[in-house]
């Protein structure tokens, strides 16, 4: 294996490795260690054993890095993608973790976890392979919530503030600069040609600071800006705001500066913390930053029955078009409600010109994938007095006349139901407000009814009841393979119906701006995993803080997926799974 000078990039905060000339990317035999020829560069075993994150003493263990960043060829991660599902990624990531627990599991540190990222790299050269790791690479866990937001902006005030990264809990080191080889996090549009960085260190204690430094030392002057953040600018005048927004209760702003110069008013600056449900939320953003992409979007795009339209991350093909699916009888206990509204039936296109004559190779046919269907069903009543400390005051979902969920401030919103911190339910309609029974019906007008349901005595710790909705959202999910419900762009089945942060009130007031949604409260990124198999559905429990409630079509508590305890099983098509704030519907897998 050859080695080139620049193969392995090395600080005290970040090392970065290349291999070269690899013949597929995704076989962990070319990337781990020296066993194939060919390659060109440091493979990972390699460089993790030269590079120690501890060195072996008289009086402390010797401990290895095991959070790392594989980057491969961005047309290699695409092609894994369309032709393969990302099997080839979540093949390689598998065995990764499973080298570097065989080989180096005993140079953990105390706390230490083995976690590696798989992303995709536009500027590699097909056979290129990179591995990022040292104490400023930190990757969170599934259910790891940020405590700040890193913003940069231009110094003459004229363009906004956009975002460059995350701070996590773990993460103490962050190290800002324009080099992807030998940063945290690569800043686009980074001023200084000269290797400058900006280093943020992340201080243990409550509230938790950050403290801002320039590195090395002396490169760049940091001056307090007056505004909640600072401005780094280096000796012939090139400069970038940057600044530090907390996310959670608790946490501040930066406040100690190596080496800032700030004017007379005080050092610190603290920006006022959004309060966020349990551990973290994420920040207003301003309304000016770029337009996100549908998997990131934090109201998605309202289709024309004014529900909003869920993330799907799985391919999905139809023959036909999906019919709606009569749902299993809910509890008897309220009246029983009118037929939910049918979808109308979409015809098959009349063809526009006759067919050709058989015999005749028309062009190239490709199998559909059969698909089942899982149907939201309702929206889980949480308890909100879970989350009053946080400052969450109460939480409205808003319906139009239809009986279909839209965002608040919708125009065609009618009716909402209102849940306090005080786990009290309430309708409303304009100019009326009154108490809710569960369960009951409550009928705002006279074409709209919805049902509400109390929830059984082992999920009362967490919920009240649920909501029944007047017109269900079908999912597609494909048979025979796995894939994952959440609230993230991880997951393969993002819904995203509560992911309106103008649904949440704090402390009594609306924020103005997006922040956290009622998506957040009780659902991971990856919260559950389904397949639909042959005669019934295999369900698995994803989350590391939350349980999945299996209940039968009566509403009777079948089983708790609990974390670490119960976390499988296998269910049956018409049962009900409550996760986060949504009531799923198992649909028919014959």
């Amino acid at each position: 294996m050859t080695t080139h000078s620049d193969a392995l990039v090395a600080s005290d905060y970040v090392i970065c490795a290349t291999l070269r000339k690899v013949a597929d990317v995704f076989n962990v035999e070319l990337l781990w260690e020296r066993i194939r020829g060919g390659q060109e560069g440091v493979c990972l075993m390699e460089a993790l054993k030269r590079h120690p994150r501890t060195p072996r003493a008289r009086q402390r263990k010797e401990t290895r890095y095991s959070h790392v960043v594989v980057r491969i060829p961005e047309r290699d991660y695409i092609r894994d993608d369309r032709l393969e599902d990302g099997f080839g990624r979540r093949a390689l990531l598998g065995e990764l973790q499973r080298l570097h627990q065989q080989e180096l599991g005993r140079y953990l540190a105390e706390d230490g976890t083995i976690r590696y990222r798989l992303e995709p790299d536009a500027v590699l050269r097909p056979g290129e392979v990179q591995f990022l790791f040292g104490r400023a690479i930190h990757i969170p866990a599934e259910d790891e919530i940020p405590l700040f937001r890193i913003q940069a902006a231009a110094v003459d005030g004229q363009g906004e503030w956009r975002e460059v990264g995350l701070i996590y809990p773990g993460q103490r080191l962050t190290l800002l600069n324009g080099d992807r080889r030998a940063g945290s996090i690569a800043v686009v549009g980074w001023p200084f040609p000269g290797g400058e960085s900006v280093l943020l260190v992340m201080r243990s204690g409550s509230p938790a600071l950050v403290d801002v430094g320039a590195e090395p030392t002396g490169c760049l002057t940091l001056t307090d800006d007056g505004e909640g953040g600072f401005t780094a600018r280096d000796r012939r005048a090139r400069g970038l705001r940057l600044r530090v927004v907390a996310l959670a209760a608790g946490v501040e702003s930066p406040v100690a500066r190596e080496g800032v110069a700030t004017p007379p008013a005080p050092v610190a600056r603290p920006v006022e913390p959004v309060h966020p449900p349990i551990a973290g939320i994420s920040d207003p953003a301003p309304e000016s930053l770029p337009p996100l992409t549908p998997l990131d979007e934090t109201i998605p795009r309202i289709d024309r029955w004014g529900r909003r339209e869920p993330v799907l991350g799985i391919p999905a093909q139809f023959d036909e078009a999906l019919e709606p699916v009569a749902l299993p009888d809910w509890p008897t206990s309220p009246p029983a409600p009118p037929a939910a509204p049918v979808l109308p039936k979409s015809s098959p296109p009349s063809p526009a010109f006759a067919p050709e004559p058989t015999g005749l190779d028309q062009g190239t046919w490709i199998p559909r994938r059969p698909v089942a269907c899982l149907h939201v069903a309702g929206v889980a009543l949480q308890r909100l007095s879970a989350y009053a400390a946080a400052g969450i005051s109460d939480w409205r979902l808003s319906f139009n006349r239809a009986g279909g969920l839209v965002s608040d401030g919708h125009p065609e919103a009618a009716a909402w139901l209102r849940i306090d911190n005080a786990d009290r339910v309430f309708g409303e309609v304009v100019g009326l407000s009154a108490p809710l029974d569960l369960p009951g019906m409550w009928r705002p007008f006279p074409d709209l009814e919805l049902e509400l349901y109390a929830a059984p005595a082992p999920m009362t710790a967490h919920y009240m009841g649920w909501v029944r909705l007047p017109a269900p959202l079908a999912l597609p999910v494909p048979r025979e393979r796995a894939v994952s419900f959440g609230r993230g762009s991880e997951a393969d089945i993002a819904p995203r119906l509560l992911a309106d942060p103008r649904s949440l009130r704090w402390d009594g007031n609306r924020p103005k701006r997006s922040g956290i949604s009622a998506e957040y409260l009780g659902l991971s990124r990856r919260h559950l995993s389904l397949q639909a198999r042959r005669d019934d559905w295999w369900v698995q429990l994803e989350s590391q803080n939350m349980p999945v409630y299996r209940l039968a079509p009566s509403g009777d508590l079948l089983d708790v997926l609990n974390p670490g305890v119960n976390t499988a099983a296998a269910a049956k098509p018409g049962e009900l799974l409550v996760a986060g704030g949504y009531v799923l519907a198992l649909g028919a897998v014959g």
